[in-house]
């Protein structure tokens, strides 16, 4: 599966916290300017779901217009604008060369989250998939609960286990791998979190 030079395709998390007794939930617009296939996106949007509806929240997806004349059929998206939000950008090769890295970081990282900003590497995902013989949408989805992860948890937030280790293997890419959960304390501090948005 390839990818164009002008792919690119921006997250903006926008986040609500519920009534006491009520699961906490998590808005996610998508602008998909990329060459990610609507079938391919949302296998993603639920394989990084179920990473957080298993420590308690809900993740909702939201497709937002990529150009003026789609606006009208986005309506849902721009009533959301109004709402704090964290954003996770799916970029090509070329996006991804212009962002600084720190020093510590990774060339084969599938991606990365600066301060507010998380950055998905999405040719790397395919070449990925294409080597470990697994779809790309399974390390998206992946890979998109591990960047928002880390704009949620905050610096350090790396786990020896679960869906927040440093470097994904192919064999945690297996559900029942438990590689797509979060650690206890790591569900609790994410919880926290979000009450205190």
């Amino acid at each position: 599966m390839g990818i164009s030079a002008r792919v690119f395709s921006i997250f903006t998390l926008v986040i609500s916290s519920g009534q006491a007794g009520q699961k906490q939930s998590i808005t996610v617009l998508v602008y998909n300017y990329a060459n990610v296939s609507a079938e391919n996106l949302a296998t993603a949007e639920v394989g990084a779901s179920r990473s957080y509806r298993a420590a308690g929240i809900e993740v909702s997806w939201v497709e937002c217009a990529i150009s003026e004349r789609d606006s009208q059929r986005f309506r849902e998206c721009e009533q959301a604008f109004d709402k704090p939000r964290l954003w996770l950008s799916i970029i090509p090769n070329g996006m991804a060369a212009r962002i600084p890295r720190p020093s510590t970081g990774s060339e084969d990282a599938l991606g990365i989250a600066l301060v507010s900003h998380a950055f998905v590497f999405y040719e790397r995902i395919i070449d990925r998939a294409r080597v470990w013989g697994i779809a790309d949408s399974v390390i998206l989805g992946h890979t998109m609960a591990h960047e928002l992860g880390h704009l949620l948890l905050g610096e350090h937030s790396h786990s020896a286990t679960g869906v927040m280790r440093p470097v994904v293997h192919q064999q945690d890419l297996k559900l029942e791998s438990g590689q797509f959960l979060f650690d206890p304390k790591q569900v609790t501090k994410l919880r926290a979190v979000l009450q205190g948005r």
